[in-house]
């Protein structure tokens, strides 16, 4: 059972990317990020034509999430059960019939957070940490297969960021987001909960592979960038991961969006 994960940056700005997704990997299922797309102009028959069962939660011009299922779904939610009524539009969640049993995926676009110092986009990251965290442990058990997948906009070890030592220093010091030792905390909590980083378990010395990008410096063709877009999965399905890896030739494309899709390959 294969998942891919991509930022795609605007879902009507990158057909051709979704397509080349579909056609290369043939997924079971999709997790899209920053679909900046509102639910009323979503272009439901242009995704839906790829064969999948299509699912998304946006608003216009920012944020927003689809998942794209072969398999019709037992259930999909929408948002954190714990979110308000004007809450920004970065998750989605289904519960998908394998042989294991009932598998909850989980996508988010997990807030940037800007810096340590922003008023508003720092706390608006601890809180979405904060509430996935609560999710898990009020809704789930480790022993269960449940696969997080996203941009989660953290970082996780140090052998994930590819901007240079001096920019590393710098962002540390000036407090800016990605892998600030905070960041880390949140996410060693949800490893502590039972989470696997896929990439990482396959790849533990990998210091070379990135997701994201930036466009002002073309970061991608040097290969400076961060690997902050993660498939993280329970035990039950982690030890069941046959391949993982981040499609660079995707990225490579015209009119790319600034982030590669991460995919993760599960024997079942």
């Amino acid at each position: 059972m294969k998942f891919v994960s991509f930022n795609i940056n605007g879902l009507r700005a990158r057909p051709h990317q979704l397509a080349a997704i579909i056609e290369q990997h043939q997924p079971d299922v999709i997790g899209l990020q920053e679909t900046k797309v509102h639910d009323d102009m979503f272009p439901l028959d242009e995704v839906k034509q790829f064969g999948y069962h299509v699912f998304y939660h946006g608003q216009k011009g920012h944020y927003g999430v689809a998942l794209l299922t072969k398999a019709e779904p037992l259930a999909v939610r929408r948002g954190f059960p714990t979110d308000e009524e004007d809450a920004q539009r970065r998750i989605i969640m289904a519960d998908l019939a394998t042989p294991l049993g009932t598998l909850t995926v989980v996508n988010g676009y997990f807030p940037q957070g800007e810096s340590r110092d922003h008023a508003v986009k720092f706390p608006a990251k601890t809180r979405f940490y904060q509430d996935l965290q609560h999710y898990l442990e009020q809704h789930h058990q480790a022993d269960q297969p449940v696969l997080i997948m996203g941009d989660m906009n953290i970082s996780p070890t140090d052998l994930d960021i590819g901007i240079g030592e001096d920019n590393r220093k710098r962002w540390l010091r000036t407090g800016k987001c990605s892998f600030l030792p905070e960041e880390r905390e949140w996410m060693e909590r949800l490893k502590n909960w039972g989470l696997v980083d896929t990439f990482r378990a396959a790849n533990p010395e990998c210091q070379d592979r990135f997701s994201w990008f930036d466009y002002r410096s073309a970061g991608f063709d040097d290969n400076r960038g961060l690997r902050i877009d993660l498939i993280m999965a329970t035990a039950p399905l982690a030890s069941r991961c046959a391949a993982t890896g981040i499609d660079y030739a995707i990225r490579g494309m015209e009119k790319p969006s600034d982030h590669a899709p991460v995919w993760a390959e599960f024997t079942l």
